[in-house]
């Protein structure tokens, strides 16, 4: 006899306006699953008039995951991170166009000083105007602290009473006595005001000269220097001169001749010590490109740099080194002590340069 196949009984709908009738407390699916009890969704959805019943349906749960939830996750915190990192930037959006609203119309001060149509009213015996460092200071202080991002290393090693703090230059603008003037203005706040040395087709060329004599340049001379030193004052000396902010920038961070050593011959007339100094980043934020004839405007060339007078916003470091003491008794006339302390100095100097590039981790980045 054929085998006897199970019987299903047929589930038959109920009538229109008939309730469903519910299953019974314990009937299994054929897994032998306990079936869910839908979840109440509002009021009962059929109705005694005869119209069609609402069908209503309740989503099963999902199975719990296994994953790890995603801030424990280190790849996908760092991301959250950086999209806080985003909010906060977007948060001091107002302020940083404030700052940059402020340093365009104190540029345009500077403009009008440096073409003698502003500034010039409270002048020292140096020829800097302090009301007019005050209206440019938000200039200095975007570019330092938002442009240039100015790190300082060192600045305790600058004593009280006067010394000199020898650099190399550099940049088709010699902007690195402006942010060496800042960086010790920020650092020492309590010693007396710095003034940096410009050479004369610097001091002299038309605008720049101008403006940076009223921002706290001095010509460069030894009377200068001696006066400056006998007020107690850092003086900051760049021996390279024209030849290092005139030499391409294939030629970058390589120093040139320091002169005929004319700082040393001034610490040993006075007896304040020598301070090597190292900037990092003034070579990349303008650029030598090439040079364009000059005489028109009075001034021996015209650079050619990637967006003429704008800076690249390249990153500065400054290690401000130990102080190189001179010879007790030496005089300057002793050409021997001069040269060794003249090759001290660039050689430290160029360690110094050679510490801060190796440990750079980008141009702009730093």
């Amino acid at each position: 006899m054929p085998a006897a196949a199970s019987v299903v009984p047929e589930r038959v709908a109920p009538p229109p306006g008939e309730p469903v009738p519910e299953r019974a407390e314990g009937a299994t699916e054929s897994r032998g699953a306990p079936l869910a009890e839908p979840e109440p969704r509002g009021p009962a959805p059929a109705s005694r008039d005869g119209s069609a019943p609402t069908l209503t349906w309740t989503p099963l749960p999902e199975a719990p995951s296994s994953r790890a939830p995603e801030l424990d996750r280190p790849g996908e915190a760092g991301a959250a991170g950086g999209g806080g990192s985003l909010v906060e930037a977007l948060r001091e959006a107002p302020g940083l166009i404030a700052e940059a609203w402020s340093a365009i119309e104190a540029a345009l001060r500077a403009i009008r000083a440096g073409l003698g149509t502003a500034g010039g009213e409270q002048l020292d015996v140096y020829g800097r105007d302090a009301r007019l460092s005050e209206a440019v200071a938000p200039l200095l202080d975007f570019l330092y602290s938002r442009w240039f991002r100015v790190e300082v290393e060192g600045a305790a090693h600058v004593p009280a009473g006067g010394a000199l703090l020898v650099a190399n230059h550099a940049g088709a603008l010699p902007l690195d006595g402006p942010m060496l003037h800042e960086a010790l203005r920020r650092e020492r706040p309590e010693l007396p005001e710095a003034r940096w040395l410009a050479e004369d087709q610097v001091f002299y060329a038309p605008l720049l000269g101008t403006l940076f004599n009223r921002l706290g340049a001095v010509r460069a001379s030894p009377d200068s220097a001696t006066r400056l030193l006998g007020e107690g004052r850092p003086v900051l000396i760049f021996p390279e001169g024209i030849q290092g902010i005139g030499k391409p920038f294939r030629d970058r961070y390589r120093l040139q001749r320091f002169g005929r050593g004319g700082f040393v011959k001034l610490a040993l007339r006075t007896g304040r010590p020598i301070l090597p100094v190292a900037i990092m980043g003034a070579e990349e934020t303008l650029p030598l490109l090439g040079k364009l004839p000059g005489g028109l405007f009075g001034v021996p060339y015209v650079p050619v740099t990637p967006l003429g007078p704008l800076p690249l916003p390249a990153k500065w470091r400054i290690r401000i080194g130990e102080p190189i003491q001179v010879p007790p008794g030496a005089k300057e006339t002793d050409l021997s002590v001069v040269e060794s302390l003249v090759e001290a100095t660039r050689s430290t100097i160029e360690h110094m340069l050679r510490d801060l590039l190796g440990a750079r981790g980008g141009v702009f980045l730093g």
